[in-house]
C-alpha cells in the first residue's frame, strides 16, 4: 500500500511543474538535496521513475507525466486538509480560556493540578514574566503568580497550593551547609532583591520584619533569574520562593 506523504506530492508537483531543481526547492521550503532525496523516495515508494535528467534538463519520464494530475490532486486536497486542520486549531485556541503563568510554572506543586484543570475545561497556558500585567490589560481570563500584592476591589485570589520561602546562597557562604535556615540566620546578611516596588519584594521585607530585621539589600533586579545568576558569582544572598540551590 503506498504511503505518500505531503513532502513527497508537494515537491513532485513542484519539480514537475518548474523543471527546476532550486526553484522547486524554495518553493517546496526545502534545500536541493533534500527535494532530490524526497523525489527519489517517492520514486522508490512508487517503484518507477518520474523524473528523467537529459543533459543538465529536467524532464518527466512518461509515467511521470501520466502521474501528475493525480498526484496534483493529492497535493491539493493534503494542502485542504492541513489548512482545515489549521484553522480548526486556530479558533479552538482563541476559544480557550487564557491563564497567563509566571516562567518556571512547571516547577510548582500546583502545576500538575492547574494543567489538569486546563485539559480538562479547554485552557490555554501561556507563560508570561508578568503575568498580572495581563490580566489587569484583559489580555488573560487568569493569572497563576507566586504572590499577591493589593489588587483592584474586582480581582479574587484563589490560593491553590503553597511553596517554602528559600535562599539562594553562595557555596563559598558557611550557610550554604546548613539543610534548613531561619530568617534569623540571614540577619546579618547582604541581601540581593526584586525591585522594592515588586509585590514579592514588599512581602520579603514583610516577612524579614516580623523576624526582627530589615534585610540589608545591596542590589535591587527586575528579574529574579538575574539575580539567582548574581548570587552563583559570589554577589550575595537572593531570598526567593521555590527551590534550594547552593
Amino acid at each position: 500500500m503506498s504511503t505518500l506523504d505531503f513532502k513527497q506530492t508537494i515537491a513532485f508537483v513542484n519539480l514537475a511543474n518548474t523543471l527546476d531543481y532550486q526553484y522547486a526547492a524554495k518553493k517546496s521550503g526545502i534545500t536541493v538535496d533534500e527535494l532530490v532525496r524526497t523525489i527519489k523516495a517517492l520514486e522508490e515508494e512508487l517503484n518507477v521513475k518520474l523524473i528523467r535528467p537529459e543533459g543538465g534538463v529536467v524532464e518527466l519520464t512518461e509515467i511521470g507525466a501520466k502521474l501528475l494530475p493525480l498526484i496534483t490532486e493529492i497535493a491539493q486536497k493534503h494542502a485542504k486538509l492541513l489548512s482545515v486542520v489549521t484553522d480548526y486549531r486556530k479558533k479552538e485556541a482563541e476559544e480557550a480560556i487564557k491563564v497567563t503563568v509566571v516562567p518556571g510554572f512547571a516547577n510548582y506543586q500546583a502545576a500538575p493540578v492547574v494543567k489538569k484543570l486546563a485539559q480538562q475545561h479547554k485552557m490555554n497556558i501561556v507563560e508570561d514574566v508578568d503575568p498580572m500585567a495581563q490580566l489587569q490589560q484583559g489580555e488573560s481570563e487568569l493569572a497563576f503568580i507566586s504572590y499577591a500584592g493589593k489588587l483592584p476591589d474586582d480581582f479574587e485570589v484563589l490560593s491553590v497550593g503553597t511553596d517554602d520561602l528559600v535562599a539562594y546562597i553562595p557555596a563559598r557562604n558557611p550557610l550554604s551547609e546548613q539543610k534548613e535556615l531561619t530568617l534569623t540566620d540571614l540577619k546579618t546578611e547582604k541581601f540581593l532583591t526584586l525591585n522594592h516596588q515588586n509585590p514579592f519584594a514588599v512581602f520579603v521585607q514583610q516577612v524579614c520584619a516580623a523576624a526582627g530585621f530589615d534585610p540589608y539589600s545591596v542590589f535591587e533586579g527586575e528579574k529574579g533569574r538575574t539575580l539567582v545568576n548574581m548570587v552563583a558569582l559570589g554577589d550575595g544572598d537572593n531570598l526567593v520562593d521555590g527551590t534550594i540551590n547552593k
